[in-house]
């Protein structure tokens, strides 16, 4: 008798909060158990090494717990859920870094009464020692990493059975841990970047309420320029008219596509069929702003806000902000570059993963290229070497499994497991207003265009706003199309207003359930300023999309 078990379901201790704000960012489809072997395993070793690193654990702690509680994310009805407790616990040991900002970040507010971390300040010397230096060398590191990994993508996964080069003979396994491997490689490198850009974020913004205009922490913080999204979707506006041949772009860009932080999905490299979409959309738009003229008037308003920022600083203040500021820039881009990075090797993960499920249908042990995506790493090396003869239950057994996550709605935080609510047993409902967790930008109004899966074609018209249930940097194209953002998931720090800011785009992000209070084609009123959407005029009779 086949044990059936799906490891994407998981299990929880009562009490425990988790978030899927923002690793659904990462990760925002439903996790098959390919997925999750890369990423639950990755995530955890490279956190953990991070945390050495810098000082704040032993070599004993750095070993991963085998109480998924105790891990940093874990795999919930198909969702990848980010435990705030633990994370919680291991900043308050770090100096300079509040366990609570990062609740604000991530969840727009902090529970009352919440007790207060304990710091450890027996290890505060080895922290002084270890961490300012790993900080420090987090730059060259990352761009050393990135170089590699791109040279290794372009000629190992995306040149592969193109032109003159043939697939090699190598084992596909060793490919599929290999790919893992470089994940995790360039991931704890851009977990150091993302905990710097926290910390810098949250001396803006403290410093920014000291001067008496909270707002300006947003406007300074944008438009840092040079980001690689930005220049993505320029150079998708240069193939829209003919400056650019597709195959370059692709070359370039392959790696991204729809829900692309997932293994199981298809790449630019695999069908670039939603790019052109794309870009016949912008040769057809007149009113397009060329997306390095936005960046380029997003630069401006910075440097405005920076100097009324400065301004409205004390004089003993100012050395303290322009260090800041100054890491700001470099921060903000390598954010981009390290998840690049981390994109590029999960497309390893994706090619090795459809080889080996090719190979497993003509070896007559699959049924379909994709059933590779439902076993493990663990469990497709098993397979290959002749020692997973129930492959099939299981495939079928998460299958089905998988479309029943498909079904749930899981809220955006909650303790233990939660209490997901069916989809299509779901009441519809409306609201004339929505607020976020973070906004910026200025006052648009315009037609509410809703996209829930980015697989769809999303043509939007002149004026139109784009609302969503998340985003991840295959989106960056349609952003230039759109007035401006509302999106479900995400903070201040995440993807979706990273990439507003620097194209100057108003949003607001984190509004929950936005997509399902807006109707399509509702006119609405974004303010970015006083983080609301208001909506303006209701589409009469139209179903909630």
């Amino acid at each position: 008798m086949v044990e059936l078990f799906d490891p994407v379901w998981g299990s929880s201790e009562p009490g425990r909060l988790w978030s899927i704000t923002n690793v659904a960012e990462a990760t925002p489809d439903i996790l098959s158990p390919l997925c999750w072997s890369v990423w639950g395993v990755s995530l955890e070793e490279t956190w953990l090494g991070l945390m050495y690193s810098y000082g704040v654990i032993g070599r004993q702690s750095s070993v991963r717990s085998a109480d998924p509680n105790d891990h940093t994310t874990m795999a919930i009805y198909g969702r990848q859920a980010f435990n705030v407790d633990v994370v919680r616990r291991m900043l308050a040991r770090m100096p300079g870094v509040s366990p609570d900002d990062l609740e604000r970040d991530i969840m727009g507010s902090v529970r009352e009464g919440i007790p207060k971390e304990p710091s450890a300040p027996g290890r505060l010397p080895i922290i002084l020692l270890k961490m300012p230096s790993t900080m420090l060398l987090t730059h060259s590191r990352l761009q050393a990493g990135y170089a590699q990994l791109r040279r290794w993508w372009q000629e190992e996964v995306y040149n592969v059975g193109r032109g003159s080069r043939p697939v090699p003979d190598d084992s596909r396994i060793a490919q599929l841990f290999d790919a893992r491997d470089r994940f995790a490689q360039i991931f704890q490198i851009h977990l150091g970047v993302r905990l710097q850009l926290q910390i810098v974020q949250s001396a803006l913004t403290d410093a920014a309420t000291k001067a008496g205009d909270p707002a300006l922490a947003t406007k300074a913080f944008s438009g840092q320029g040079n980001v690689m999204e930005v220049a993505m979707a320029d150079d998708l506006w240069r193939l829209a008219h003919a400056d650019l041949a597709e195959e370059e772009f692709l070359a370039n860009y392959g790696f991204h596509g729809p829900n692309e932080g997932n293994v199981y999905t298809c790449s630019w490299r695999e069908d670039p069929e939603p790019l052109r979409t794309t870009a016949k959309t912008m040769a057809a738009r007149n009113d397009f702003v060329r997306p390095r003229e936005r960046e380029e008037l997003a630069m401006k308003a910075s440097r405005e806000a920076q100097h009324e920022l400065l301004n409205a600083s004390s004089a003993m203040s100012r050395p303290a902000l322009r260090f800041v500021l100054r890491r700001a820039r470099n921060i903000v881009r390598n954010n981009e570059i390290g998840k690049a990075g981390y994109l590029m090797a999960l497309d390893g993960c994706r090619a090795a993963a459809r080889q080996i499920g090719r190979e497993e249908v003509d070896n007559g042990r699959f049924e379909d290229v994709d059933d590779a995506f439902f076993l493990t790493c663990e469990e497709l090396a098993e397979l290959v070497n002749g020692r997973l003869p129930e492959a099939r239950e299981l495939i079928a057994y998460r299958r089905k499994t998988r479309e029943e996550y498909r079904r749930m709605k899981l809220p955006a935080s909650f303790e233990g497991m939660p209490d997901a609510v069916t989809i299509d047993d779901q009441e519809s409902s409306v609201s004339s207003e929505v607020t976020g967790a973070a906004a910026g930008g200025g006052i648009v109004e315009g037609r509410a265009r809703v996209v829930l899966d980015p697989n769809d074609d999303a043509e939007l018209e002149p004026g139109d706003i784009l609302v969503c249930r998340f985003t991840d940097p295959s989106w960056a194209p349609l952003f230039t199309l759109a007035e401006a953002l509302v999106i479900d998931l995400g903070t201040a720090a995440s993807h979706g207003a990273l990439v507003a800011r620097e194209m100057g785009i108003p949003f607001v992000i984190g509004t929950q359930d936005g997509t399902s209070r807006i109707h399509h084609g509702d006119i609405i009123r974004v303010d970015g300023q006083q983080n609301v959407v208001r909506v303006v005029e209701r589409v009469p009779n139209a179903a909630i999309s």
